[in-house]
């Protein structure tokens, strides 16, 4: 009995050190190998985030009195592969584009005392646009406007 009550004990302690000397085994690891953005393959997709980070140049340009001018070209909207091209074939993006056309040259011909209010105008008519064709970007465009308005 006693050796059987020695055995016990040891096979319970080597029981209880090897117990808790094993790891636990860890969650499955995952490699995130996506971007923030959802669309990024598209032409259309990388042409709209550059002319947002142009966008976003300008305004602090112009949040510190400079003049800027715009480095992006509008009328490739209207050429860069889209994600969805049902969206963009649409006359209401169409017309979208062809107003931001408009504002985009209102800006770039804008002087000094009217830069500010063209800037505005701009931006607005890119939240319009996304308001009805594509609204995921809606939060980061609320991001271009100038802090007086």
């Amino acid at each position: 009995m006693g050796k059987q009550l020695l055995v016990i004990g040891v096979l319970l302690i080597l029981f209880f050190v090897f117990a808790c000397s094993t790891e636990e085994p860890k969650a499955k690891e995952t490699v995130n190998t996506g971007t923030m953005f959802p669309n990024d393959d598209s032409e259309l997709a990388l042409l709209m985030r550059f002319m947002y980070d142009d966008m976003e140049r300008v305004k602090k340009e112009i949040e510190n009195g400079g003049k800027a001018s715009i480095e992006f070209d509008p009328e490739e909207m209207f050429t860069a592969e889209p994600t969805d091209s049902a969206q963009v074939s649409t006359e209401h993006y169409k017309a979208f584009g062809k107003s931001f056309i408009a504002a985009y040259n209102a800006f770039q011909n804008a002087n000094t005392k009217d830069l500010a209010r063209q800037y505005s105008v701009l931006v607005q008519s890119c939240m319009t646009c996304h308001q009805s064709v594509c609204p995921g970007p809606m939060r980061r465009i609320e991001n271009l406007y100038l802090a007086s308005n």
